[in-house]
């Protein structure tokens, strides 16, 4: 089996509920980072999202302001900048990356997000990184 490096998993489920975004495959490891873009519901102010690694909640934001955007940058897992506004790049802070924190993962270790109470506009949680033999 060949190593594998980049994007390992992908979802953009925008509805209430848990997704699976990656599950390291047997006989695999995996070091890796999470990023995010997220837009909130456009009518209510009581959604959550919350991103797990092996159960384990690693950041979410709960109560979402209507229609907001959020993004993972190179210094917060989720950056909310308490405005409606696309990452544009002109900085570090406005510039959707992988976050900060790195995660060791092992054979059948999972990165999940959840949405509750109200669906999402837009979603895009990729887990970036590298998955190699063990």
């Amino acid at each position: 089996m060949a190593d594998a490096i980049g994007v390992l998993g992908e979802a953009t489920t925008t509805t209430v509920g848990t997704t699976t975004v990656y599950t390291v495959p047997a006989a695999k490891a995996a070091k890796c980072k999470i990023q995010v873009k997220i837009e909130a519901h456009a009518a209510n102010s009581t959604g959550d999202f919350l991103v797990t690694v092996n159960g384990v909640v690693t950041f979410s934001h709960l109560n979402l302001p209507t229609t907001e955007i959020m993004w993972s940058n190179s210094t917060t897992a989720l950056h909310d900048p308490s405005t409606s506004v696309d990452p544009d790049g002109t900085t570090a802070a406005l510039t959707c990356c992988p976050g900060p924190a790195e995660y060791y993962l092992s054979a059948g270790d999972t990165v999940t997000y959840t949405i509750g109470t109200d669906a999402l506009v837009a979603c895009n949680v990729q887990v970036v990184g590298t998955e190699i033999d063990v």
